[in-house]
């Protein structure tokens, strides 16, 4: 999967670099899973079966490609961060939360099933994680155990499950904004790029370079988030949009303004880009996937 130079073009890196790590992550995604062999089954298929920018995994793979490693072998490992934030999109969908009916292109669960199933399904998907973490091949046992508590803490109580639960909480104070944007969406992204630096076994200056990069590019792109929820395109995002200001959503963009926010976006891709500089990190395509991700061109 790492990409050889000679195969290159202008931009710095072949052409079909991303669509082809995407079909991989794809194919890996539902290879199990077989929708006739039960509703809860079919429910977890079809939130996967979808177009999507599978963002996280591109992240793992990429950063892996970046520091020297064959994104193949780890392939497992990122598919269980798109089944971590696929079941978050489950359950942030479902009546008692959100209550939205289009998720990428399609029906959410609940509405395509059920309530309780949806349920089911969010859960089904958070054990196939942490099942798909265990069983990565080629990396010793505690190598996994650290992994695997960085990523409960960014996704447990001080992290996404509690961003959310301030989400729902939220009534209008600003103060509180940057707190969910870090937690509900920045966290996991910061722990996918600390955890590859640890199972990819770099020092402690690159580590913490990531754990800076990770942090800035992970609120950036929910800062990249609300502006899309102000002017972004239903047909193009797939999702409900411009629904942030009738619900009095934490969105940025409408409590702080819309310019403060592309600033704000500005300020964190530059500190990103400092911290991968500062470390040595110069993929192309990793550099690119951090651009990508707060100037929405993916």
């Amino acid at each position: 999967m790492t990409s050889n130079p000679a195969d290159q073009h202008k931009s710095g890196f072949a052409r079909n670099y991303f669509p082809d790590l995407e079909a991989r992550i794809q194919a890996a995604l539902t290879q199990d899973l077989d929708p006739r062999r039960g509703t809860l089954e079919a429910a977890v298929h079809y939130a996967l079966d979808v177009r999507g920018k599978r963002l996280r995994p591109l992240i793992m793979l990429t950063l892996v490609d970046a520091l020297g490693g064959d994104p193949e072998r780890y392939i497992d490992l990122a598919t269980a961060m798109e089944y971590i934030h696929t079941y978050s999109l489950i359950h942030d969908d479902h009546p008692a939360m959100d209550n939205d009916d289009f998720r990428r292109g399609k029906p959410t669960v609940h509405r395509r099933f059920n309530d309780a199933i949806a349920l089911l399904a969010g859960d089904t998907l958070l054990t196939m994680a942490f099942e798909k973490i265990a069983a990565q091949p080629g990396l010793p046992a505690e190598t996994l155990i650290g992994f695997m508590r960085l990523i409960t803490r960014c996704i447990g109580m001080r992290g996404m499950a509690g961003g959310q639960a301030l989400d729902l909480e939220f009534s209008g104070e600003q103060d509180v904004i940057p707190d969910i944007h870090r937690m509900k969406t920045g966290e996991l992204i910061r722990g996918i790029m600390v955890g590859t630096g640890e199972f990819m076994n770099q020092d402690s200056q690159r580590i913490q370079a990531l754990d800076r990069a990770g942090s800035e590019i992970g609120t950036a792109f929910q800062l990249a988030d609300d502006l899309l929820d102000l002017q972004g395109d239903e047909s193009l995002v797939g999702k409900k949009l411009h629904k942030d200001g009738h619900n009095r959503s934490p969105n940025a963009a409408l409590f702080f303004g819309i310019d403060y926010v592309r600033k704000e976006i500005d300020r964190s891709y530059r500190i990103t880009m400092d911290a991968l500089k500062s470390a040595g990190i110069t993929f192309p395509p990793f550099l690119a996937l951090m651009r990508m991700m707060v100037y929405r061109e993916l």
